[in-house]
Order: C-alpha cells, then structure tokens, then sequence
C-alpha cells in the first residue's frame, strides 16, 4: 500500500478568479494541488499567504509522490498561488521576479539595511573631507 500523500483528492478550493487565472496562464491543477501540499507558505502582511515551490518542498515531492508528479512540479517551479485568510486560492500565476519576504519598513530604518554602508570620512559640517 502507498504511503499517503499530502496531496489532497480534492484541492483547496479556488475561486472562480483564480480558475480563470489558472486557465489562462496554463497551470495544471495537479501541479497547484502538489504546491499547496508541499510549498512554502509566506504571509504578505495583508491578510494574505502565497505558496510558492523551494528547494525543499520539490526534494520532498521527489520523495513522497510518483515521478510524474515530481515532473510537473518541477516543470511549474515558478508556480505561485495566493490564498485568503479563509484558506481559499484568491489566485495562481508564475513568478518572474525573487519573492519579496520582508515588507516591513525595519530594513529601511536607518542602520538597519544589508547592504553594506559606503564609509566615508566626514567633517564636522557634515560634507565629505
């Protein structure tokens, strides 16, 4: 017997915007359903969680679900689906640009950015030596 898989019979139900969506944009539904059992799951600070695929989630599908299923997942990588706060797909579509984790202002808080700072000497009136 096979072991039970996380991918749902039947998937999180979708809106009728995110199935026009999803058949617009060419997204197989079984890939979507393998994305909502495995993804990553990141809150968008607006009530909001998206699902997309790492490198995580794609070894635990070639784990668990037969390679076909893996195929697809890998084949839609880029796959990408908004759920409501109900757990309900708002919509789906496939990402082009890097997923933005942090929208909070921290980052852009004076002292408190990434990038590394450009060091100058600095006189007293505040210009550049």
């Amino acid at each position: 017997m096979p072991p039970a898989s996380p991918v749902p019979a039947d998937p999180t139900p979708l809106t009728a915007h995110a199935l026009v969506r999803a058949r617009q944009r060419g997204i197989d539904l079984e890939a979507l359903a393998c994305l909502l059992g495995y993804g990553r799951r990141h809150h968008d600070h607006r009530g909001a969680e998206i699902v997309t695929f790492d490198r995580a989630a794609l070894d635990q599908v070639a784990r668990r679900e037969p390679r076909a299923t893996w195929r697809k997942a890998v084949e839609a990588s880029t796959l990408y689906a908004v759920l409501g706060p109900d757990g309900c797909v708002i919509t789906t579509g496939h990402r082009w640009r890097r997923v933005i984790r942090d929208r909070s202002l921290a980052s852009l808080r004076p002292g408190r950015s990434r990038r590394p700072r450009d060091v100058r000497f600095v006189t007293q009136a505040g210009f550049p030596a």
